[in-house]
């Protein structure tokens, strides 16, 4: 009732935007597959890398029609349902969320290496390489590290609670989508989020721990990342934690080397853009949205008193 009558118009107008902001870079995620495809297949590669990226790319592709489709709502039904009113169904769909999600860490990440930089904080980089075989690299990451940190470490660790109680479960089914196969209870779940933030970590230190040129500094924002990458495998599943993962290395990927590739383009100055715009909006939505969730709990915890009162 608050959401709706207080403020009516601002907020009809921040969905508005927002949600034309989080379609455009959904857009622009579409745009990165053909992209991302072209430089490859174009470049003087050996046939067995490109095999590879073949390979991978499909795999995303699958993984990204997929999400399109739930868990909870279509893509093409949450403009609708954000714009009459409920801010929490841009959370209903995998993609609209990720776009959400992405879009805010860029940020928030962006604010973290600067202070950790002026600090006299270093965060290090990748060695330089041919930007094909850089790219390709970047996109094998995805994959292969949410089979290995979220799957293998939070979804085995939700198939053993499972298994301690005697609950029957299809083992591939957890571990594709924990929450939508379980019924837990808050100790679960307690176990579960601390098994997250462990996982988070362990992403992090795994960054500096086998020399690739990243230093101390990537630890805080790579476990940062990973623990929201926990958050979103337990409640998106695999696909939902392996496309946030994606937008990271091949998504910002496919703008950034195709410039280097290819030459001067504009793209990547638009996709900044987009992703910049995108994520100040998101950071105002979550803002907006906490303040309304903080808002029903206190009138629910309200009627509750006043329901027992004697």
């Amino acid at each position: 009732m608050g959401e709706t009558r207080i403020g009516s118009l601002p907020l009809r107008l921040i969905r508005l935007v927002h949600i034309l902001l989080v379609l455009s870079l959904i857009g622009l995620m579409v745009l990165s597959f053909p992209l991302g495809l072209y430089m490859v297949l174009t470049a003087s590669t050996h046939d067995a890398i490109k095999a590879i990226f073949i390979l991978l790319w499909l795999i995303y592709f699958v993984l990204f029609i997929k999400a399109m489709l739930g868990p909870h709502l279509k893509l093409e039904k949450v403009p609708q349902s954000v714009l009459k009113g409920g801010l929490g169904s841009i959370f209903g769909n995998t993609l609209s969320t990720l776009a959400v999600t992405f879009s805010a860490l860029i940020l928030i990440t962006m604010f973290i290496l600067l202070l950790q930089e002026s600090a006299g904080i270093p965060t290090g980089s990748l060695p330089e390489m041919d930007p094909v075989l850089m790219f390709v690299s970047d996109s094998t990451a995805p994959i292969l590290e949410e089979t290995v940190f979220r799957m293998g470490i939070i979804g085995m660790v939700a198939t053993l609670l499972l298994a301690i109680k005697g609950v029957r479960f299809n083992l591939f089914k957890v571990l594709w989508h924990p929450a939508r196969h379980l019924s837990w209870t808050r100790s679960d779940m307690r176990i579960l989020y601390l098994i997250v933030f462990i996982s988070g970590s362990l992403f992090g230190l795994a960054h500096i721990a086998f020399g690739a040129g990243w230093e101390i500094g990537k630890v805080t924002t790579s476990s940062m990342v990973g623990i929201i990458l926990g958050f979103i495998y337990v409640n998106y599943g695999f696909p939902g934690a392996v496309l946030l993962h994606w937008s990271f290395n091949y998504f910002l990927g496919s703008f950034y080397y195709f410039e280097k590739v290819v030459g001067e383009s504009f793209l990547p100055y638009f996709a900044d853009f987009v992703i910049v715009m995108t994520g100040i909006w998101s950071m105002a939505f979550l803002f907006i949205y906490l303040l309304q969730s903080i808002t029903r709990i206190r009138g629910r915890l309200e009627e509750t008193r006043i329901y027992n009162a004697p």
